[in-house]
């Protein structure tokens, strides 16, 4: 693990949005910047995502709750970075990259310091992919026989190697009591839904005639994720404890599923509507705004709220209520919008019209 102090480079204080409608704020880029777009927000406020600056080169940056933004500092010899995550204590997380490294996963701590997470022993790369509120990281990293290797990294930046499934592992969610899902693909080339509790891996079993398959959230038992067969339709799934099983659809309906909630609530799509699928596998279609055909669910905190986006000639982000109450999040008109972050409160971050904005 190394760890750098290292200067601020940019520090502005959010004045006036350049659009203050009710109900969304738009965050300050970099000196000279014009765009931007906020990934994460945590349930203190702190938002991390990306902005450019004058010469027009999108970098890592962090909003505190007060909406000042602040570049996130490069390790000594990287050249590129991108953030995705940030925990209860304002720390962010993302990869950077160097001329003879082309991963390695990152943390940028509250007190302006850079830590390079450890590589596993005669590795030469990692990449991280998800934290949880209290820090750990779940990703990947290269072991000295060559092989891809599941890793776990410590909120000290230690790596500790998970057990692995076949020729590669790769983990893609934590939740925040530290269980872990992700992908592995045997000798075979089957892929197979895992997770692990405690460090102890379970495997969850594989679709028959899956060509793909993807896990996109983990909350206490409950994984989701979809497959795809040889036609590239996708089906969403869900393991419940102890089966993995499809989603039910409408007509046998294409589906996506990125989200679970905490009580094993799966959210999606189906065919062209945003749908929930309760634990007994019920489907329902969620509410959209008036003049809206189509949407989709994307994002669920912890206590049910979701957002997600509105399609229609100009896409917009929404929100639900647990109740499934929906709300049309605004954006200056003649603008697009996204949410791609929410926290316990149901603040959701997004972006619109290439601007990185908060809506409380």
């Amino acid at each position: 693990m190394r760890r750098v102090l290292v200067p601020v480079l940019a520090l502005v204080v959010l004045g006036t949005p350049a659009h203050a409608e009710p109900g969304v704020v738009e965050l300050a880029t970099l000196p000279g910047g014009t765009t931007g777009s906020a990934v994460a927000v945590n349930d203190a406020g702190v938002v991390v995502g990306r902005s450019t600056g004058a010469d027009r080169r999108s970098r890592p940056v962090r909003w505190d709750a007060d909406g000042r933004i602040t570049e996130l500092a490069l390790p000594p010899g990287a050249r590129y970075a991108t953030v995705f995550g940030v925990d209860a204590d304002g720390a962010a997380y993302g990869n950077t990259s160097t001329p003879d490294r082309w991963a390695q996963a990152t943390r940028w701590n509250a007190d302006g310091s850079v830590t390079v997470l450890d590589l596993l022993p005669g590795g030469d790369y990692s990449f991280a992919v998800a934290v949880n509120e209290g820090g750990t990281v779940v990703g990947y990293a290269g072991a000295a026989d060559g092989t891809r290797q599941a890793v776990r990294w410590e909120r000290d930046g230690t790596a500790t190697a998970l057990p692995g499934l076949g020729r590669a592992t790769e983990p893609a969610a934590i939740d925040d009591d530290g269980a872990i899902a992700g992908i592995a693909t045997t000798a075979d080339d089957r892929q197979h839904y895992v997770r692990w509790d405690d460090g102890v891996l379970t495997d969850l079993g594989a679709v028959p005639g899956s060509t793909h398959a993807s896990v996109a959230d983990v909350r206490g038992r409950f994984v989701v994720g979809e497959y795809a067969r040889e036609d590239r339709s996708g089906y969403a799934l869900r393991w419940d404890g102890t089966t993995l099983a499809e989603l039910p659809t409408p007509s046998g309906q294409h589906s996506t599923l990125p989200a679970v909630a905490a009580d094993g609530t799966a959210f999606g799509r189906s065919g062209g509507a945003p749908v929930r699928w309760a634990v007994d596998g019920a489907v329902t279609t969620m509410a959209l705004p008036a003049g809206y055909g189509s949407g989709q669910v994307s994002l669920v905190n912890g206590n049910g709220t979701a957002a997600g986006v509105a399609i229609g000639s100009r896409n917009r982000p929404v929100r639900w209520s647990p109740s499934g109450e929906v709300t049309l999040l605004p954006v200056p008109a003649g603008t697009y919008g996204f949410a791609q972050g929410i926290n316990d409160h149901g603040v959701v971050v997004g972006e619109h019209g290439g601007r990185a904005v908060l809506w409380p």
